[in-house]
């Protein structure tokens, strides 16, 4: 999932997948070798799977295998009567997709320990040329003109191995041959582009792949070297969730195309490989289906397939439409907002609430009971006393707490009437000064009192 940020240090939550690799060109490189290392691993473990499971004594398209029937299908074994008399060139293609898987791991080490995060601090000029910015369709034209190139290079290799590297396997005549006539009539391609699911010869195909490839090198080479036009750039969103919506749409067509191909042509995926052609439920819930056969075939898992994951990369191609063109900026943030929150909490499951602060009824103000004392510390004779009430304090500068007994709780504080300094007095909660009566104890609850006061007033503190 990519997500355009114009600040290199935008952070992004974990589900963000590779958001976080938007403007780290040389880093996104990396990525893009890891999935091609994954890939190539996955692909030749299944095909040794696949082999260990097979059995030339059961027809293919009953043994729940996939990729064999497709090399099957290319020639690269000998097949004689429907059944593959010869699993060693499958076994060779397995080890060298493993040997590719480890290579590709290798690449990978070295772009992320020699390679900077962005390309554009390489210091090698090649690779500074592969930096990128997803807001520049020069540059991205120039990206887009790398691939063609390749995927016009791949069309081009299936060519070669059907013409000079032993030939394609003819469900026509059920054997492997070499293609030495493909069809290079423009008008008959242009015909078999309108009736593109009904090809039967092999002619056709070897002739079309010829076109493809040679036109896909062709526009690679002219997007590497020009940039789009003024209507394409205004027409076109130019991001990195648009760049990703175009692909993923791409890729969604041709699973569908391969989806129809798989469930009804017999050339590209011959019966004696994955099964008769099927038909196809469209209603609530559109599947391929056999009448005809309880167990399904292979080629009934591989159509369902192919139509299911093009169906789910075609959502993914319009929820990054919605992204480009701001019409789930709202909901992406509120997601951001939700995670942001997760993350800031000093507890992973803590639930939000607000704090209000709240009283201490554990903290609370009595009139100590003390022997009987003077009402007020001028009153108190020279001689002091461990028992009394509040002591005027001796400097200006530190403040005298009263010392009671042990078993008083709380201390008042002390302080001075504006109209007179010399005299400490304490007042009562209802505001009217204490009652001291003697020698029964003060009949009221002492609480502290605010006035304002004057310069030479003092408020003292315990």
């Amino acid at each position: 999932m990519i997500e355009t940020a114009s600040d290199r240090k935008a952070q992004y939550p974990w589900w963000a997948g590779n958001a976080r690799l938007t403007n780290l060109s040389g880093t996104f490189l990396t990525a893009h070798i890891a999935h091609a290392a994954i890939v190539a691993f996955s692909i030749g473990a299944l095909i040794l799977l696949e082999i260990s499971r097979y059995s030339p004594d059961r027809p293919m398209s009953e043994q729940g295998l996939f990729l064999l029937p497709r090399l099957a299908t290319q020639g690269w074994s000998q097949v004689s009567g429907g059944q593959v008399t010869d699993t060693y060139p499958f076994f060779a293609f397995g080890v060298v997709l493993l040997v590719s898987a480890a290579v590709f791991t290798a690449g990978t080490l070295f772009h992320r320990w020699q390679v900077p995060a962005s390309l554009e601090e390489s210091k090698n000029p090649l690779a500074r040329q592969y930096h990128f910015s997803w807001d520049n369709p020069k540059k991205l034209s120039f990206i887009l003109g790398n691939h063609l190139i390749f995927l016009g290079i791949g069309a081009l290799l299936l060519v070669a191995k059907a013409m000079f590297f032993g030939g394609l396997y003819d469900a026509n005549i059920g054997q492997v041959r070499v293609v030495t006539d493909p069809t290079l009539n423009p008008g008959i391609i242009i015909d078999r582009i309108g009736h593109l699911f009904d090809v039967n010869n092999l002619e056709d195909v070897v002739g079309g792949h010829i076109y493809v490839g040679a036109l896909l090198i062709v526009a690679g080479m002219w997007h590497v070297i020009t940039e789009p036009w003024d209507w394409v750039k205004r027409r076109f969103l130019f991001s990195g969730n648009a760049i990703l919506s175009y692909s993923l749409f791409s890729l969604a067509l041709t699973g569908f195309a391969g989806s129809y191909f798989c469930g009804f042509n017999t050339l590209a995926y011959p019966v004696e490989f994955y099964g008769a052609p099927l038909s196809l439920k469209s209603s609530l819930l559109p599947h391929y289906f056999d009448p005809n056969q309880l167990e399904p075939t292979t080629r009934v898992w591989l159509a369902n397939t192919y139509f299911y994951l093009s169906f789910f990369t075609l959502q993914g191609s319009l929820w990054h439409f919605g992204l480009a063109s701001g019409y789930f900026e709202p909901v992406l943030q509120s997601w951001k907002a939700a995670f942001s929150e997760i993350r800031t909490a000093n507890l992973t499951y803590q639930r939000a609430f607000n704090h209000q602060s709240q009283p201490n009824w554990n903290t609370f103000y009595e009139s100590p009971q003390v022997e009987l004392q003077p009402a007020f510390a001028d009153q108190e004779s020279a001689q002091k006393s461990l028992n009394y009430l509040y002591e005027t304090s001796s400097n200006s500068v530190a403040s005298t707490r009263t010392k009671l007994q042990p078993n008083h709780r709380q201390v008042l504080y002390q302080f001075n009437y504006p109209n007179d300094e010399g005299k400490t007095f304490y007042e009562s909660s209802n505001g009217e000064k204490s009652k001291l009566e003697y020698p029964s104890p003060m009949p009221q609850n002492l609480y502290e009192a605010t006035y304002q006061k004057q310069k030479s007033s003092k408020l003292y503190g315990g």
